[in-house]
């Protein structure tokens, strides 16, 4: 079987079909270049366009005077941890990407009163979107309509060519064929990670593939250890996201033996109440603030079922919460909202069903090391949205989310473009393709090299990947122990090894296969990258909490945990937080 064939060059190839690379394909088309959309399922895809009720909201300032304002909020949020520059490129060019929304085909409308978001402290203006079938219609119609941008959906990139550190095109699995793609230039839009945990509010595309393509291909990791979780439903029906705003009216978390762990965790049984209403004010866990106790209690539960359990994790694990039918009386319009949501879409009573919740992944505040052009460290190679790191830091502030696609989709698009004009592009011969193709699957190892053979050599690709999940939800979740991440890295890298017998094009019988492994590797890559990360950060800091490092140090302010892999094995490091202007 043909496993690869040439395919016609393009300027730029853009990974991921969500906000940041639609934007960031319409952007590239306007200038003239030819572009391939690749998406893993369909256009219009990954969490820009899974919204976690029925709107997604945007982000901006207040006018003029607020720009100041809304550049400290940021920085508090971040605890310092984002990259300054960004956020202060985000507060200049958000209305302006607002405005041109259209030419993508979503229209934006503006909130009639200013709010304030999830861990903000100013009111200001949000945007959003709605009707989400009447969008996709609208955007399909916007791409298949563009005659420089050719879509490809239910394509997976394998691979990212390089030569001489310089992007030379990429291998791209679709139609049941391994195509090289000649392509100048890059964009990986392809959003967060959240498929590499057991529970979470992403859809199933979404597991931080392009991460661990970038970092196979040398690019660099950061923030990886802040990563957003929030509580969501495991039953009475499954990923279901729960509005922190009605905790006020919570008279329980209850455990299977019907024990109230949040007074059993909470310090002081009288600061109940309190520690509820903190709660109401923003929707991830954070370390900051006595809200935190709510989750991690949550999380304790769990872990204590665990190891009841001997190790065994089901998938049903989490706590029941109880409500005062007076809910029912809240004036406020978010709570009504809610309950008529719950009522309408899923026939759920809160006060009357029987709720079970868990920690969820919800968002990556870290990714891909990119600089004030969207650029990596890889010559070609841009990203932009969830995948890419630095805008975001600790904690993120509300509403940020789908406004960072937009600016940071423009940007890359616009310093993509320009790479492009200026490269002489050079196609690789197939024994150099094939010669990479070996490098870039065999194993790669942590600087300690421990990973022990499994008794069980029969597991599959399905099953490791399944086995990443429930190590990355027990170990990598809100609660974090230096024994619990060395534990899961051992087992990480001895799954590891068990892939480490294909690592030749001939070695697949067919793509379905090839597929299959291509993604198991791609989850092995990235948990242990997430796993050294929060390893390496021997505090406690917004959305990375160590229970035996339960302080934020000042040693480890304005420093960020890079992630990257030199010479076939991890390296991790600590870097000052740039100071671009």
């Amino acid at each position: 079987m043909e496993l690869f064939r040439a395919k016609e060059q393009f300027d730029i190839l853009v990974v991921g079909a969500g906000l940041a690379g639609i934007r960031a394909a319409v952007s590239c088309s306007r200038e003239g270049k030819k572009v391939l959309l690749l998406s893993s399922s369909k256009l219009c895809s990954g969490s820009s366009f899974y919204p976690l009720m029925d709107t997604l909201h945007c982000l901006c300032t207040a006018g003029p005077e607020d720009k100041n304002l809304f550049y400290q909020d940021i920085r508090d949020c971040s605890h310092k941890m984002n990259d300054p520059y960004m956020g202060k490129y985000y507060i200049d060019h958000i209305e302006d990407c607002l405005s041109r929304l259209s030419d993508t085909g979503i229209e934006v409308h503006k909130l009639p009163e200013r709010k304030i978001a999830c861990f903000g402290h100013t009111y200001r203006d949000l945007y959003y979107w709605k009707n989400w079938d009447s969008i996709r219609e609208k955007v399909y119609r916007t791409i298949e309509e563009n005659e420089n941008i050719t879509l490809w959906e239910h394509g997976d990139l394998l691979q990212i060519l390089l030569s001489e550190n310089h992007v030379s095109g990429t291998l791209v699995l679709h139609n049941n064929k391994v195509y090289y793609l000649q392509a100048k230039a890059v964009i990986l839009a392809g959003g967060g990670m959240g498929g590499l945990y057991l529970h979470n509010l992403n859809t199933a595309d979404v597991y931080g593939s392009v991460q661990a393509i970038a970092l196979k291909a040398d690019a660099k990791l950061i923030n990886l250890e802040f990563n957003q979780f929030i509580p969501g439903f495991i039953s009475p029906i499954h990923k279901i996201v729960f509005r922190e705003g009605s905790l006020r009216y919570c008279t329980g978390l209850l455990d299977e033996e019907n024990k109230d762990v949040l007074k059993e965790f909470l310090p002081d049984s009288n600061a109940y109440k309190e520690c509820l209403i903190l709660r109401e004010a923003h929707g991830p866990f954070t370390f900051s603030g006595n809200s935190r106790y709510f989750d991690i209690a949550l999380m304790q539960s769990i872990l204590r079922r665990i190891k009841a359990n001997e190790g065994k994790i089901d998938e049903s694990l989490g706590c029941l919460i109880r409500y005062s039918p007076d809910i029912l009386q809240d004036e406020r319009g978010h709570v009504q909202d809610y309950l008529e949501w719950l009522r309408k879409e899923h026939h759920i009573e809160i006060e009357k069903s029987k709720i079970r919740i868990a920690p969820f992944f919800h968002a990556a505040n870290g990714g891909i090391e990119v600089d004030h052009n969207c650029a990596t460290a890889v010559a070609g190679l841009f990203a932009a949205g969830e995948c890419a790191g630095g805008i975001h830091g600790a904690d993120r502030l509300g509403g940020m989310a789908s406004g960072s696609c937009l600016v940071f989709g423009t940007l890359a698009a616009k310093n993509a473009c320009r790479y492009c004009e200026e490269q002489n592009f050079r196609p690789l011969s197939t024994k150099e393709i094939e010669t990479q193709f070996h490098l870039f699957h065999s194993c790669c190892m942590t600087h300690d090299n421990k990973g022990l053979p499994l008794q069980d050599s029969t597991l599959t690709p399905q099953d490791i990947c399944q086995r990443v999940k429930e190590l990355m939800w027990q170990y990598g979740n809100i609660i974090r122990t230096e024994e619990g991440l060395k534990k899961a890295l051992e087992e990480i890298n001895s799954l590891s090894l068990l892939l480490n017998d294909k690592t030749e094009l001939k070695d697949f019988q067919n793509t379905i296969e090839l597929k299959a492994h291509s993604r198991a590797q791609q989850f092995v890559d990235l948990s242990r990258a997430l796993l050294l990360s929060m390893l390496a950060r021997k505090e406690s800091r917004g959305a990375h909490y160590r229970e035996d490092y339960p302080e934020s140090d000042k040693a480890f302010s304005e420093k960020r945990i890079v992630l990257s892999i030199q010479e076939q094995k991890y390296r991790v490091s600590e870097e000052a937080i740039p100071k671009r202007e």
